[in-house]
C-alpha cells in the first residue's frame, strides 16, 4: 500500500512541480513577489519530506530479514582450520589444507588449493572466496 502511496505521492510532486513552473511561462508577464515564490518553494519542499517520511516509515515497518542458508550436503569448513597471513600475492584468507583434511577428509576442491612456504615447509591452503564459490560455508563459531 505504501509503496503505490510513495509512487502516487512522486507523481503528484512532479505534476505540481511542472504545473507550477508551466505559470511563470504564460505569455502574460510574471507578477510573483517574494512570497509566491516561498509559498511555491515552501509546498516542492513539503511534498518531497511527506514522500521521505513515508519511505522511511515503510523502511521501518519491513526490515530486511537475513536467514542461514545451510550448505548442501553438509559442506561447512571448520573455524578453527580459517588462517589469514600476508603472502607474495596479497593477504591470504582461507583455510589450512592439512587441518580441513583431518576435519573434513573429501571433497575438498582442488581449484581453491595453493601451496605456499611457510616454517613447517610447503603447506597446501584454500582460498575462502574459491571454497564459499564452491559451495562451502564458513563454520559459524570462535575466533573468525
Amino acid at each position: 500500500m505504501f509503496r503505490s502511496l510513495r509512487s502516487s505521492l512522486s507523481a503528484f510532486a512532479l505534476a505540481a512541480a511542472v504545473a507550477l513552473g508551466g505559470l511563470g511561462a504564460t505569455a502574460a508577464p510574471a507578477r510573483a513577489d517574494a512570497d509566491d515564490a516561498a509559498r511555491i518553494l515552501g509546498g516542492i519542499i513539503a511534498l518531497y519530506a511527506i514522500g521521505r517520511a513515508i519511505e522511511m516509515s515503510n523502511d521501518r515497518n519491513h526490515p530486511t530479514r537475513q536467514y542461514h542458508v545451510p550448505a548442501p550436503h553438509g559442506r561447512i569448513a571448520p573455524a578453527h582450520c580459517y588462517v589469514e597471513f600476508p603472502a607474495r600475492d596479497g593477504y591470504f584468507r582461507g583455510y589450512s589444507g592439512p587441518c580441513l583434511q583431518h576435519s573434513v577428509r573429501h571433497g575438498l576442491p582442488d581449484a581453491c588449493a595453493r601451496d605456499y612456504h611457510t616454517q613447517h615447509g610447503r603447506q597446501t591452503f584454500y582460498g575462502a572466496r574459491c571454497m564459499s564459490q564452491h559451495g562451502w560455508q564458513h563454520e559459524i563459531g570462535y575466533g573468525h
